[in-house]
């Protein structure tokens, strides 16, 4: 988000009813907002405007909130993304998770907790300025380099760029390298609540941070059976 903006939300919701709704609440909290009432659109509209954060009705027509946050994912892998839904089945839910999802809502629901998750999601994702980030921002391990600022896991054969909730869990790995971090700790520290939901969310960051690990065989993720893991570095 820029300095000194308001934070700028998409709203994809064909119930224009409830989107208007989303729309004055939004404002009033001090949002500006833009609304697609199908999912081409709001495709066409990512294209063109920059948003901090995208809420995505999953029941779309023309293209639903699943294929259009596989399609932003494919240009954008940091702009959270909100899933809004009356399904409320689990499969739903680690879906919407897997292809990146922040958070999954379901319907119907209070604006007082959207907003106040927008807000939470927001906080952790905000874009700081470079130039006051601390030394302490960038993080040497196992041969290689976690650049926090700008989201970037560097190793011998390259560097890759990660998600913002990517990089938090990481850097919460490195600095309590071989210590054992509880589940509970985890998903308070990236998500702000302990609850079924994140419970699940983290066991798809764990497994996506796994997967970005595995060019390094130096370091790994274990897991404790029961209590939480620990970042490993093998000899």
């Amino acid at each position: 988000m820029n300095q000194g903006k308001l934070p700028h939300v998409l709203i994809a919701e064909d119930d224009v009813t409830l989107a208007n709704l989303l729309r004055e609440n939004l404002k009033l909290s001090g949002f500006t907002t833009q609304i697609a009432k199908d999912g081409l659109e709001a495709l066409d509209i990512f294209k063109k405007e920059k948003f901090d954060i995208i809420l995505l009705d999953v029941n779309m027509p023309k293209k639903n909130g699943f294929e259009v946050a596989r399609l932003i994912r494919d240009d954008d892998a940091f702009t959270p993304l909100v899933f809004l839904t009356a399904n409320s089945s689990e499969e739903d839910k680690l879906k919407g998770f897997t292809l990146g999802a922040d958070e999954y809502i379901t319907k119907p629901f209070s604006t007082q907790e959207l907003v106040a998750r927008i807000r939470a999601i927001l906080k952790r994702t905000i874009q700081v300025i470079p130039e006051i980030i601390l030394k302490d921002e960038v993080y040497e391990f196992a041969g290689m380099t976690l650049d926090v600022p700008n989201r970037v896991l560097k190793y011998a054969e390259g560097e890759r760029r990660i998600s913002t909730t990517e990089c938090d869990l990481l850097k919460l790995f490195v600095k309590n390298k071989a210590q054992l971090l509880p589940r509970k700790s985890l998903v308070l520290h990236v998500w702000g609540r302990d609850d079924f939901y994140t419970a699940r969310n983290l066991d798809v960051y764990i497994n996506k941070l796994r997967n970005v690990l595995k060019v390094n065989p130096k370091v790994e993720i274990v897991n404790i059976h029961g209590s939480g893991f620990k970042l490993l570095e093998n000899e």
